[in-house]
């Protein structure tokens, strides 16, 4: 049986699940379990774009002037077109215009989207250390996990939002409308 939801619901419970990280994050003491919640974080913040931009370009394509797209966004979506596609095909699709995906928030997004990858598809290295009588090997450069930092986690919530935000100006909306949207989706206000 379905439950049905507002569009926005799913989006909203992640941002708010990744604000509710970050304040916990704040509060822990042991550095290896901080490291835990911050890639859980940057997660998290890939996600809920890619999420947004399934619900909100499907929700897109069934308004005027956005329906003439409505078949192709359907198949991807079908077909599990991969986020690099989403970001780079569907704004350009949709609104006529590209994500400038070299500054901003875009970039930014990437490069979030980047370390999240190295996270999760962590390939093993094999390492070799060497001390007077003794080598080691078989060890993990594991530096993805162990350099991250709180600024890590709060950025992660800064770049999904403005990656929200930067979908509604090609969308051209208003400033006003913009805020409006932010708060819609994401339960902040900017």
């Amino acid at each position: 049986m379905a439950l049905l939801s507002s569009h926005n619901r799913i989006i909203w419970q992640y941002f708010q699940c990744l604000r509710r990280l970050i304040n916990r994050i704040e509060t822990i003491q042991d550095e290896e379990e901080k490291k835990q919640d911050i890639a859980l974080c940057i997660f998290m913040a890939v996600t809920t774009v890619e999420a947004f931009f399934n619900i909100y370009f499907r929700i897109l394509i069934d308004e005027d002037p956005f329906s003439k797209n409505r078949e192709r966004i359907l198949s991807d979506l079908e077909r599990k077109k991969s986020l690099d596609y989403k970001i780079k095909n569907w704004p350009k699709m949709v609104f006529n215009k590209k994500l400038n995906l070299s500054d901003g928030y875009p970039s930014n997004f990437l490069n979030l989207k980047d370390l999240r990858n190295r996270l999760v598809h962590f390939v093993s290295s094999y390492e070799t250390v060497t001390i007077p009588g003794i080598s080691i090997q078989g060890l993990a450069d594991t530096a993805a996990l162990d350099n991250l930092e709180l600024k890590d986690a709060i950025s992660s919530h800064e770049i999904a939002a403005g990656m929200l935000k930067e979908i509604f100006i090609l969308r051209g909306m208003s400033d006003n409308q913009i805020r409006g949207a932010i708060h819609l989706w994401t339960g902040c206000i900017i």
